[in-house]
């Protein structure tokens, strides 16, 4: 009886250990915890490649690391991520560059409008010497540039037609970011600043007459209900980066590094596919909900984009020689 009660015990330890040991490798709470920040609405592709970046984190790190996504601005605005994630009051932030030209001026050449020829032709400025440039140059802003990603194509959305330079005499146009206030300027209407949760009821309430934003974020937010005209997609193009600070980023276990690295890869590799998708589906959604969507015809292009020099000497003038390289380097890969 004894040798049974022995027996028993043995095995109800082995039990135990097996168990914990179990819970150890797989079960177990992650050794880091991340919180990652979006503004973009649920569902958005930017959004939803947040979750995609968790998701590689999780696999290729088999649970150590986790990625916790707060999307639609439940951590900070989009305007705060300049400041939230420096600082580590919020340990990434997907952020739309643009917004932080005021920090990192060689970011101007990513909004040029009229500038780039497509998806395409961005990709290759970044995957070039430009993009590694532009990486090394964020770092003075004490983050670090884990993935390149990005919005729809960009263009103007107004209750009334934007078809010539002179349609924007008067008309007062939402602007996300400091080189899209130049652009509206050197078209001759009136920049309005604001986040994008802000712009439908501008729209709505008569504040703003339009807004340049990307047609997946018209769609999304709904702009069909409150505008009636798209103008020039692929005026500008929102290009987004996974952001995490400098700080947080140095304080991580080389192989950590290393883990976020190899899911930003996969992650930027999967945006690109989604945002043609995306792009194509979004228009095809907004002229199905009665808006008129609108291309430049070639002559017109052509005094839009004499209009926009000035903004585009602008990066010079803020960079110097690194704005006059980049130029170069873009246009090499043309």
């Amino acid at each position: 009886m004894k040798t049974l009660i022995k027996v028993f015990c043995c095995a109800a330890v082995l039990s135990f250990l097996i168990v914990t040991i179990s819970g150890f490798s797989y079960g177990a709470s992650p050794e880091i915890t991340l919180r990652y920040a979006g503004d973009l609405p649920i569902g958005n592709h930017l959004t939803r490649g947040q979750e995609f970046f968790a998701k590689r984190v999780d696999e290729i790190s088999k649970g150590r690391v986790k990625v916790e996504v707060f999307p639609a601005g439940q951590l900070y605005s989009a305007k705060d991520y300049p400041k939230a994630v420096p600082s580590g009051a919020v340990d990434m932030a997907q952020c739309l560059l643009g917004q932080w030209t005021g920090i990192v001026p060689s970011l101007l050449i990513l909004n040029l409008p009229l500038f780039f020829d497509g998806w395409q032709h961005i990709w290759r400025t970044l995957d070039s010497e430009a993009g590694e440039i532009l990486r090394k140059d964020m770092e003075k802003a004490d983050v670090k540039l884990i993935y390149w990603s990005q919005d729809g194509s960009a263009g103007f959305a107004c209750k009334y037609p934007l078809k010539k330079l002179s349609d924007f005499k008067g008309k007062r146009i939402r602007a996300s970011t400091q080189m899209d206030t130049f652009t509206i300027k050197d078209l001759g209407g009136s920049p309005a600043f604001m986040g994008g949760g802000e712009v439908y009821m501008a729209l709505q309430r008569g504040t703003v007459d339009g807004g340049i934003s990307s047609v997946t974020s018209f769609r999304d937010r709904k702009y069909y209900e409150v505008t009636k005209y798209v103008t020039e997609p692929g005026l500008t193009h929102g290009i987004y980066a996974g952001l995490i600070g400098l700080k947080k980023w140095n304080g991580l276990p080389p192989d950590v590094q290393q883990i976020l690295m190899a899911a930003g890869k996969d992650t930027q590799a999967w945006a690109r596919e989604e945002v043609q998708k995306m792009d194509k589906e979004s228009i095809e959604e907004l002229k199905k909900q009665g808006m008129d969507v609108y291309y430049l015809p070639k002559d017109e292009k052509a005094l839009w984009r004499k209009a926009v020099k000035p903004t585009e000497d602008l990066i010079v003038s803020k960079s110097g020689d690194l704005g006059r390289k980049l130029i170069k380097l873009a246009e090499d890969v043309r």
